[in-house]
Parts: structure tokens; sequence; C-alpha cells
């Protein structure tokens, strides 16, 4: 199956979205609104700041689900790996650098650099990896 890739130009860079790898976590939509929006279509629009902000935010992305045609994020996540809560209700925890993930045998399951990890709500079919069931409880919360 091909995977689901998306691009928006300014012309000087491209942003590429991979809804399948995006957690909703909201660290694009809150970091440059007026770039990333579900109120417009299309949801980017690269002429509301300049190439270099949206460059900076893409490079936060924490599933790597947007990123720079042609460019490897830098590595901002060297030394200590913080782990964040997301805002979002019951989103994901965020874990940013090297992290190794072992499952209840000590086995490694996975290794990422950078990543939206683990579930919050307790709802993901890939527990203890999140994919976004999270979304449909805010769904049903604000129905």
């Amino acid at each position: 199956m091909a995977e689901d890739t998306r691009t928006y130009t300014n012309g000087e860079i491209t942003v590429v979205w991979k809804p399948n790898l995006c957690k909703h976590t909201g660290v694009c939509l809150r970091g440059l609104p007026k770039v990333f929006s579900l109120r417009q279509r299309p949801w980017i629009n690269m002429t509301a700041a300049s190439s270099e902000e949206i460059v900076q935010l893409v490079d936060e992305c924490p599933s790597g689900a947007l990123t720079i045609e042609g460019r490897t994020p830098p590595d901002l996540y060297s030394g200590k790996n913080p782990i964040e809560v997301v805002e979002v209700p019951k989103g994901p925890l965020i874990i940013k650098g090297d992290v190794v993930l072992k499952d209840l045998k000590g086995r490694t399951s996975s290794e990422h650099k950078r990543m939206t990890i683990l579930c919050r709500c307790g709802l993901s079919n890939n527990f203890p990896l999140c994919d976004a069931s999270h979304v449909e409880l805010m769904k049903k919360r604000t129905s």
C-alpha cells in the first residue's frame, strides 16, 4: 500500500505531511496557527509565515509527520530526554531523543530518534504506542 503523503510549498521550501504518522498533538496548530489551521483549506498556508518560521516549527513536530523536503531534521534532543504531556485532552506523551521501547519480556520492540510514543488515553490498538485514538475520544466529548 502506498504511503499517503501531501506536499505544500511557498516556492522556497516544501512541507511534507504524512497523515498516517500524525498523532494530532496540536504542536503545529498552536505553534503557527496562521499557517496550520483546521479551519482553512488547504490546512497548511505556506504564505502566512516566513520560511524560517515554518522550518523551525516543522522541526518541533514530535511524530515526524511534518518534515521539510530534502532536509534532515536536526537532532534537537541529544543529552537529556524530555517528556512532555500534550495539551490535547488524553493526548499522547511526547518523548524527544533516543528512545528504546522494550516489551514485557525485555525485548526491544522499537527504537526512535524523535517520536510521539506513549498512549495516555488507554484506547490505542497499538498500546503502549499512540495510534491517535484520543482524537475520537475528543470528538465524543465535544458532541
